[in-house]
């Protein structure tokens, strides 16, 4: 795996902060930001899913008949029978 070099520029006590919780983690600073950064990286993409996934279900209910007449009838003699 290669590595980058990188400089960013972050709040005072946002600074202080990561560099308290890198001494209780017993990791580097750097190991610290990279997977903060993997973290959040991996949260927006599972947010983007469930958004898709939220359009095209959200798409189905409000759109076209999902249940026809015939699962319609099926679906009423499964509940009488049950």
């Amino acid at each position: 795996m290669s590595y980058v070099k990188t400089a960013i520029s972050i709040d005072e006590g946002l600074f202080k902060k990561a560099e308290k919780l890198s001494t209780e983690l017993r990791i580097s600073r750097s190991q610290l930001f990279a997977q903060a950064l993997e973290y959040l990286i991996d949260h927006s993409e599972t947010l983007e899913i469930i958004q898709k996934l939220n359009a095209v279900y959200g798409e189905q209910d409000s759109g076209s008949q999902v249940v026809t007449e015939g699962g319609k009838r099926r679906m009423k003699g499964i509940i009488e029978q049950w």
